[in-house]
C-alpha cells in the first residue's frame, strides 16, 4: 500500500503530467460529486444530541464513536513495548468550538488539545484523551491524575514502564499506578 499526499484536496484529480494520479478517476468520482458529499458528510446524528450545559452533553458527539473506534482498533492490534511515554499535543485549529486552546509556548498555539499515551520508541499512539473544557458533573476530569489515570487504563499491571512530564507527574498518580501494579499481582497470585 502506498500513501500519496498532496498539497491540496484539489491535486488529486489534477490532470497536469507531473503531478497527475489515475485513482480518483478510476473510481468514477468527479471532483464537484466529491466536493458536495465531502459538504454533507455526517458521522453522527445530530438531533441526538444533548444542548450545552445540559446532562448528557458531550462537545465531541458527533466523532467520539470514530475517536473510540480508532483508539479500539489501536489496541488490539498493536501490543506496545514497554517503555511508553504521555505527551501533550495540540491539533492546530481555528474554528468555532467551545474548547479550542491558546498556549503560549507551543509551535502551534491554537487548536485542540490531546493527552497520547505512546511508545517511546517508534511514537505509535496507543491511548487518546482529547481536552474539551470542564465538565459539569465531574470537577477532576481534566485534572493530571484523572488525564494519566484514563490513558492507562489498558496497561496497568502489563509491565509498562511510563514516562510524564512534570504536568502530569506527582505522588499520587505514582502512587496509584504502583498501587494498580501490585493489586493485579496479587490477583494472580492468588488465581
Amino acid at each position: 500500500m502506498i500513501l500519496l499526499l498532496k498539497s491540496s484536496l484539489r491535486d488529486y484529480w489534477c490532470l497536469h503530467p507531473i503531478i497527475h494520479t489515475p485513482y480518483a478517476a478510476s473510481v468514477g468520482m468527479s471532483w464537484d460529486r466529491f466536493l458536495v458529499l465531502l459538504t454533507v458528510f455526517h458521522l453522527h446524528n445530530s438531533d441526538a444530541k444533548a444542548a450545552r450545559g445540559q446532562p448528557g452533553y458531550d462537545p465531541l458527539f458527533k466523532i467520539q464513536p470514530v475517536i473510540d473506534t480508532l483508539i479500539t482498533k489501536f489496541q488490539d492490534v498493536y501490543t506496545p513495548e514497554e517503555q511508553l511515554t504521555i505527551n501533550e499535543a495540540i491539533c492546530p485549529f481555528q474554528g468555532p468550538i467551545c474548547f479550542c486552546v491558546y498556549i503560549k509556548g507551543k509551535p502551534h498555539k491554537y487548536g485542540i488539545q490531546m493527552f497520547e499515551l505512546c511508545e517511546a520508541k517508534r511514537g505509535c499512539v496507543y491511548s487518546l484523551d482529547i481536552c474539551t473544557g470542564a465538565h459539569p458533573n465531574n470537577s477532576e476530569h481534566n485534572t493530571a491524575f484523572s488525564v494519566v489515570d484514563r490513558l492507562c487504563d489498558k496497561i496497568k499491571g502489563k509491565g509498562r514502564c511510563v514516562y510524564m512530564d512534570r504536568w502530569c507527574a506527582s505522588p499520587k498518580i505514582f502512587d496509584h499506578l504502583w498501587g494498580c501494579r501490585h493489586s493485579d499481582v496479587q490477583q494472580k497470585r492468588n488465581a
